[in-house]
């Protein structure tokens, strides 16, 4: 998409740099609210995984499917959190075989 004298559409909004992972001071503090999402959304999966079986709606099995991906996204990314920070070793794919 062309812009005004030559810019992209992107350059006219959110002005702000993105902190590096090192620059965020408590990161204990983003992975327990990350948790803290994990738990909320594997329960209202569970929730309307039941609901939606026994009501026999499409939709609340769709809805929860959606809950059950975003769980497994904040689960991925909670668990990610402490390898990308450097507070756990990564795990070695193969390597020394």
């Amino acid at each position: 998409m062309t812009a005004s004298k030559g810019k992209t559409m992107s350059a006219h909004c959110c002005h702000h740099d993105t902190p590096s992972a090192e620059s965020i001071a408590n990161l204990a503090r983003y992975r327990r609210i990350l948790w803290i999402a994990l738990v909320i959304n594997s329960a209202m999966f569970l929730v309307e995984i039941g609901a939606g079986l026994q009501s026999g709606s499409l939709s609340l099995l769709a809805d929860a499917v959606d809950f059950a991906g975003d769980a497994l996204n904040y689960g991925g990314v909670a668990g990610g959190a402490g390898f990308g920070a450097g507070l756990l070793p990564l795990p070695s794919l193969g390597a020394g075989r």
